[in-house]
């Protein structure tokens, strides 16, 4: 486009022209009137070509300077949009790394080949690092054995489904887990190129799943066997109670010898059944101040007979002092347990002899558990990973690879340690150390309470029991100790007959048909609450969760069955002395 300055030179030009022009007509034109006055219409003509020259360059060149004006408006324009814009996308991307990098799962991007194109900063502290050569692919976070696993989610990806898949993880500093990939493919207008992939470490969520069915589990074991033991144990109470009541009488020695046997072996049937209960019973977490030694020698007698029968000797090295914990007993028995059978599955790789060692020690501030065995031992290289979930050097079908991790999270959640050391001249031995009862307080002399005084001379019981064969043990055991009773099947029975008889105590079952022991105790409490002093219950099942706390709420004193019929006695004693003594109060 033409400059201003060049316009104004054109127009001058022209117009000094036609002037001249003009003037060297008139000088040459005759000087008659008539020449003159053609000399004076062609200046004028000349005159009316020149203004229209003029005009025309004048309209021309505002035009030019208006749309000059117009384009570099609309360049400036355009310029400031495209800054904006390239403002823009720089702070979207700057934002989208931040967000990638807050996230706490490992993003990447991968092309067909599985490289690396993209990372967020978790991806690349576990050296997920694009751009690098050699380039790092997807494959080198994954065992070897999951590669093909991947390799075959990755095409079906890239063929344009979203994938799910878990595959065992190596972490940064070796040790393994397990990783949840969600593989989902980045659509453009070409196809498929890449892939986008979520990584996240779940070992610790399928650790807690594992416990968790695990825990329910053991509650269901914990309702079969209560309902096992209640059936269990009515027989052998039955049992125990004809022996200790013939054992009242003058025996020979070798039938002595054989009513003290079956009054063992019931009581042997007891035990086992109230280990179990320990064991397996429900409720989770519920903590209590508990003796240690008596955690590991039921969990001893769980495991006893299976034991010797593979020639594994066990030997209990027990604190004289009967060390107490704040401690959930079930926990502790399971990390026991676990112990116990990862020593078992060592031993039987090799040859007899095979030894176990249970040994508990205790000071003011801790108490210390340590299982030892005569095994292999435990290689140096796989130390630092026992510890770890899933992990196992067992054949495939033997070990799960949670025994050790779910002992670790107990003595954890306790607030105590767990660890191995080499044992000498060969196994490994697991050391616990837990830390006693923050909250316990020495007593001084004295300050125990005084047992309740027991009352004497002749008393008058009701036994409340659906099993007539135990109601009638208990009753001929009494009658010889000079206590007479009364029996009945479950408390409507009892109801009837405490209308128009007094007892001095009423020993009552838990579970029966009918009216149980709880109902019989509330409708005691509604109608006659100055019975309920006078209430025991007996029951087969009081380690379960549910029974537990049903017991503690009642207030109620409990035995439990099979029954020993001398610390029954006493306990009958002590509660008649007890209600007598609020009765003639009260009197």
């Amino acid at each position: 486009m033409p400059s201003p300055s060049r316009h104004t030179r054109t127009l001058v030009a022209i117009a000094a022209g036609s002037v001249l022009a003009t003037a060297l007509a008139y000088a040459l034109a005759p000087v008659d009137p008539t020449g003159r006055a053609l000399v004076a219409g062609a200046a004028a003509l000349v005159g009316v070509l020149v203004a229209v020259l003029v005009g025309r360059f004048t309209l021309g060149w505002r035009a030019n300077r208006r749309y000059a004006e117009l384009l570099e408006n609309e360049v400036a324009s355009q310029t400031r949009s495209l800054m904006e814009s390239l403002a823009a996308t720089a702070a979207a991307e700057r934002s989208l790394r931040l967000v990638m990098d807050a996230v706490p799962d490992a993003i990447v991007v991968l092309d067909r080949s599985g490289s690396v194109l993209e990372a967020n900063e978790r991806a690349r502290s576990m050296g997920a690092a694009p751009g690098t050569a050699p380039r790092a692919t997807v494959f080198d976070f994954v065992d070897a054995d999951a590669a093909p696993l991947v390799q075959e989610k990755l095409a079906a990806a890239f063929a344009g489904s979203v994938q799910r898949l878990e595959v065992p993880l190596q972490r940064a500093d070796r040790s393994r887990g397990i990783a949840g990939l969600v593989l989902a493919p980045v659509r453009e207008s070409s196809g498929i190129g890449r892939m986008l992939i979520l990584a996240r470490d779940i070992t610790d969520q399928r650790r807690s799943e594992s416990q968790y069915r695990q825990a329910e589990k053991l509650a269901a074991i914990g309702q079969l066997v209560s309902g096992v033991a209640h059936e269990i144990n009515n027989p052998a109470a039955i049992i125990s109670g004809f022996a200790q009541t013939l054992l009242q009488d003058e025996q020979q020695s070798e039938h002595r010898e054989m009513l003290q046997m079956m009054y063992d072996e019931a009581t042997r049937i007891g035990r086992i059944t109230s280990n179990l209960l320990a064991f397996a019973r429900a409720g989770g977490r519920q903590r209590a101040l508990v003796d240690l030694n008596d955690i590991a020698r039921r969990t001893f007698a769980l495991r006893s007979y299976h034991l010797s029968t593979l020639n594994i000797t066990v030997a209990l090295d027990l604190d004289s002092s009967e060390p107490k914990i704040w401690a959930d007993a079930s926990e502790l028995q399971q990390m026991l347990l676990n112990l116990l059978i990862n020593a078992e599955q060592a031993l039987v790789t090799v040859d007899p002899p095979r030894t176990i060692a249970v040994r508990t020690r205790a000071d003011e501030q801790d108490v210390r558990l340590e299982i030892a065995d005569s095994g292999p031992g435990i290689p140096p290289d796989i130390g630092p990973k026992i510890f770890d979930p899933f992990f196992t050097t067992k054949p495939e079908g033997v070990g799960t690879g949670l025994g050790l991790s779910i002992c670790y999270g107990i003595a954890q959640e306790h607030g105590g340690r767990i660890w191995a050391e080499p044992e000498v001249p060969r196994g490994a031995r697991f050391c616990v150390l837990l830390p006693r009862d923050p909250r316990e307080e020495s007593r001084t002399p004295g300050e125990e309470p005084a047992p309740a005084p027991a009352a004497a001379g002749h008393l008058a019981i009701l036994v409340v029991d659906d099993e007539v064969a135990l109601r009638n043990a208990l009753l001929r055991f009494l009658r010889r100790r000079d206590i007479r009773g009364e029996g009945v099947g479950d408390g409507a029975e009892a109801l009837q007959l405490l209308g128009h008889r007094d007892f001095d105590v009423i020993i009552s079952d838990l579970r029966m048909p009918g009216m149980s022991g709880l109902e019989f105790l509330e409708r005691l409490r509604r109608d006659r609450p100055e019975l309920v002093a006078r209430l025991v219950f007996s029951t087969g099942d009081a380690l379960t969760a549910e029974t537990a706390a049903l017991l503690r709420a009642s207030g109620v004193p409990t035995v439990t069955k099979p029954l020993d019929f001398s610390a029954l006695e006493q306990v009958i004693r002590e509660v008649a002395a007890r209600a007598g003594g609020r009765s003639r109060a009260s009197a």
